[in-house]
């Protein structure tokens, strides 16, 4: 039986501590409201997750959160950066340790606190990601997460890639903002995004950059922002005061990236180039490319080509020397140019559909049927037998593109 003061059992509150904890928590609220965020005038998020396989655009976007975040002066005590890039599952559960850690203390020198996890990298099924013990942890975040983080308290996430399965990025999602910058997984997509904002960097350079260089300069900076930004850098320091840039400009300067260097390789195949298709292809293996990934690029390739020979041949396309351009086609050509390829050849920059049709004059429609057949026979070799992936290249290449003396093009 419960003892009673004053007429009121001790297991009862009394009126007055129900209104003091309420008073106390109406406090709390209010310090939450006044110590909340605020930009120009307006309400702050507590969290952001930027993530993405841009690797530029995501760093220039959580680079620009910590700017109007933390002011420089307040960057000693109000911004903690804690590296979430991890190798190891014990090097994973060290950064999830110090994050929770920080999440769980209060910032008693400035009014708010940024907790930047920076360049987290097992928030998706790779091998730290899966293992067990760094699901439970990244969980327990995703918890602190959706019970609130601390008054004057912002988290922000810069990630590569976030597995939008997970808890954590659920509760992101519900707490805060989510800014994405991914790479478009179709080719054309990507090389379109990657365009508009080359366009626009070249701009912010003061550089002018022709049809023709341009295309050649996006055919080797590839469709990364990062790449392209260090490219146009280089451009730039090496024509001096000169602000136009030229073809050979690129050609003398710019690096060919992986994709880039796919491409090359393509494009000494459509120009018969043997020696240095191998050249390229050798480079292209040696910095680990997928042998399956470049095979693909060069079906896709003999393919645009049989496209461009049979214009050539049936006169839907007419030109010299790069200097290209589609005609009338019949209805029922047009239609399935149109609506049953993943991408109508008519659409590519006139740039690439003058090197495409110059390329085709290089084969007969014989020779691209039997490149064509090669390439198949090519992937059947490389994932049914022990044959060394750069054997069964170099024999494609050879096959493709040695001349038949009895019928030369």
């Amino acid at each position: 039986m419960s003892e009673h003061f004053g007429g009121r059992s001790c297991a009862e509150p009394s009126p007055q501590w129900d209104h003091n904890v309420t008073m106390r928590m109406a406090a709390a609220k209010r310090l939450a409201l006044a110590r909340a965020p605020l930009y120009r005038g307006r309400m702050l998020e507590s969290l952001y997750l930027i993530c993405g396989d841009d690797e530029y655009l995501v760093s220039t976007k959580a680079q620009e959160r910590v700017a109007e975040l933390v002011p420089p002066a307040d960057r000693e005590f109000g911004l903690e950066i804690i590296d979430g890039a991890a190798d190891t599952v014990d090097a994973a559960l060290a950064a999830l340790r110090r994050l929770k850690e920080a999440m769980q203390t209060a910032s008693f020198f400035t009014a708010q606190r940024v907790i930047w996890f920076k360049d987290v990298s097992f928030l998706i099924d790779n091998v730290v990601g899966k293992s067990t013990a760094v699901k439970e942890r990244v969980t327990e975040i995703a918890e602190l997460i959706k019970a609130g983080l601390m008054p004057g308290q912002i988290l922000l996430v810069t990630a590569p890639k976030v597995h939008k399965r997970y808890a954590f990025y659920k509760a992101c999602k519900s707490a805060g903002k989510i800014e994405e910058f991914a790479v478009p997984e179709k080719a054309h997509t990507a090389e379109a995004g990657a365009k508009t904002r080359a366009q626009t960097l070249i701009k912010e350079a003061g550089l002018k950059m022709p049809a023709a260089a341009f295309e050649t300069f996006m055919a080797r900076a590839g469709v990364e922002t990062r790449s392209i930004v260090n490219e146009l850098q280089k451009l730039s320091l090496y024509l001096g005061d000169r602000r136009e840039v030229k073809t050979e400009d690129v050609m003398a300067v710019v690096c060919a990236s992986r994709s880039a260097l796919a491409w090359d390789l393509a494009d000494a195949v459509g120009d018969r180039k043997l020696a240095e298709a191998i050249g390229i292809a050798r480079q292209l293996l040696f910095q680990k490319q997928s042998a399956v990934g470049l095979l693909i690029a060069l079906e896709n390739r003999v393919r645009d080509l049989m496209i461009h020979r049979e214009a050539l041949e049936k006169g839907w396309l007419r030109g010299r020397d790069t200097h290209y351009k589609w005609g009338n086609l019949p209805p029922e050509v047009n239609a399935a140019m149109s609506e049953s390829m993943t991408r109508d050849p008519r659409a590519t920059h006139p740039f690439r559909i003058g090197i495409l049709g110059e390329q085709a004059r290089h084969f007969t429609r014989a020779d691209l049927r039997r490149c064509r057949g090669a390439v198949l026979e090519a992937h059947r070799t490389l994932v049914s037998s022990s044959l060394p992936a750069a054997v069964v290249l170099e024999l494609l290449l050879v096959r493709m593109l040695a001349r038949d003396p009895a019928n030369p093009v």
